[in-house]
């Protein structure tokens, strides 16, 4: 691991922090679910304690602490427009809670014809499909076997569809696989469709330029998978786009002048941030893209890259284990591997990984379910029929995959602990299978004895003392 790379880890709250293990011992933890949520920047924390004392309500107010809230909360719009290469006279970014309420905006606020459909694909998040197929005709590109965008599919469809929009996740939840994003701007453009990015999985992990070239038109994503813990999403765009119709959530902030016969709304980006606004979510986010503009991000995403493909080689070496997705020497991938273990249930392999070693996992269908079935091989059948059992409130041993993600904190060593575990796992099969219980009614499992459960019940209560 690069020195300077450890270094960072200095950077970071958290990476230092010992857990439970079963048998009562602890270690220090190893977060490999960064996808979900990224441990914060001590930059980003240090920057809010410095401003909270002048915190205070944005807009209209006229003490000096409201203005220099309503100072700083434009400032962060401005600089994370910035960032990205977007032209703040031409674009703009608006806040959200997160990339899913990003994605529920455009699809209500995005102008389109009767016959003009969305275009998506069967790769995406469920925050990127859901909005699209409720409200509007939606059409999804094919995948290939190994689960990466069918290109050819996809102009296929543009060819032959009047398409308003194309949504695609700038990179997998799932297999981590980088879409080819300019070439899929230049398809979308040439056949007259806007493209939007779902980059919640990209912008943490790959520098994302939209200043020249052919480019995506809109793009979403979430402070809390970029080191920012404090509820903010952005949702950056052209300003066209929001500057008629009326918002989907209205009221406080969203309008000039109210009176019983009319209503004239604010220009964007006030029309579309109903209430008072998250101010620290907002600041944390642009300081955090801050962060990683002054330490060399492009170097960054170069050591996780590496970090990727080395991980992804020694699991490759624990017996009877599959593999999602093309390796990352062959398709452009962030940190982030999908893997199953023949003949352990997916929920027991992430129990055991906790409980046993310390290591902090993902594991189910990750909010991308129609991918997840896919890269599974399931038949129709076979997903009506765990639908049904779902349904019926049965949740023990359904379809999944456990997910490990990477952050640039990450190193080999944690690497190799999480190897070291799979291959005890499969040494200690059959004893691990007799101790742990399966919960039916959530499908987690459960190590043996109570003891594990009442340390973390004893420590949650002591945030609360």
């Amino acid at each position: 691991m690069p020195a300077n790379v450890r270094l960072l880890r200095s950077e970071f709250l958290g990476l230092d922090e010992e857990v439970p293990l079963k048998d009562g011992r602890r270690r220090v933890y190893v977060n490999f679910d960064n996808a979900a949520t990224t441990p914060p920047l001590k930059a980003v924390v240090a920057a809010i304690n410095s401003f909270l004392p002048w915190y205070s309500s944005v807009h209209r107010g006229f003490g000096y602490k409201s203005q220099l809230s309503t100072g700083v909360y434009n400032r962060a719009r401005e600089y994370i427009t910035r960032f990205f290469g977007a032209d703040p006279g031409k674009n703009l970014t608006i806040f959200v809670k997160n990339a899913t309420e990003a994605l529920n905006k455009l699809s209500y606020r995005l102008s389109t014809r009767e016959d003009q459909v969305i275009l998506a694909s069967r790769m995406e998040h469920h925050s990127n499909d859901l909005p699209w197929r409720l409200k509007r005709k939606t059409l999804f590109a094919g995948l290939t076997p190994d689960g990466r965008l069918d290109l050819g599919d996809l102009e296929e469809k543009l060819k032959k569809n009047r398409v308003a929009l194309v949504t695609l996740c700038g990179a997998s939840n799932v297999t981590g696989i980088i879409n080819p994003l300019q070439t899929i701007a230049e398809m979308a453009h040439y056949y007259g469709a806007a493209f939007l990015v779902d980059a919640a999985q990209l912008v943490p992990h790959r520098p994302l330029h939209l200043g020249s070239g052919e480019v995506p038109d809109f793009l979403a994503f979430s402070g809390h998978k970029l080191y920012a813990p404090f509820g903010a999403g952005v949702l950056l765009g052209p300003v066209e786009a929001f500057s008629k119709g009326i918002p989907e959530m209205i009221g406080g902030g969203t309008v000039t002048a109210v009176s019983k016969t009319r209503v004239l709304f604010a220009p964007p980006p006030e029309r579309e941030e109903a209430g008072t606004p998250n101010l620290i979510g907002a600041f944390a986010v642009a300081r955090a893209l801050k962060w990683l503009d002054d330490h060399d991000f492009p170097a960054l995403a170069a050591y996780e890259e590496e970090l990727t493909k080395y991980a992804y080689q020694r699991l490759a070496t624990v017996p009877g284990i599959r593999l999602y997705g093309p390796p990352p020497t062959l398709t452009p991938r962030v940190g982030v591997i999908a893997f199953n273990l023949e003949g352990i249930p997916h929920g027991l392999v992430a129990a055991a990984l906790a409980y046993e070693a310390g290591v902090g996992v993902r594991h189910g269908c990750f909010c991308a379910r129609p991918y997840v079935h896919h890269l599974l091989r399931l038949s129709p059948g076979a997903v009506a029929a765990y639908e049904e059992r779902i349904a019926a409130g049965k949740k023990e041993d359904l379809p999944g995959m456990v997910r490990v993600s990477f952050g640039f904190y990450n190193t080999r060593e944690e690497v190799d602990r999480l190897v070291a575990a799979l291959f005890f796992l499969r040494e200690e099969e059959g004893k691990i299978k007799k101790s742990y219980r399966l919960n039916p009614v959530t499908g987690e499992y459960l190590p043996p004895g109570g003891d594990y459960q009442a340390r973390l019940d004893r420590h949650l209560e002591s945030f609360f003392l």
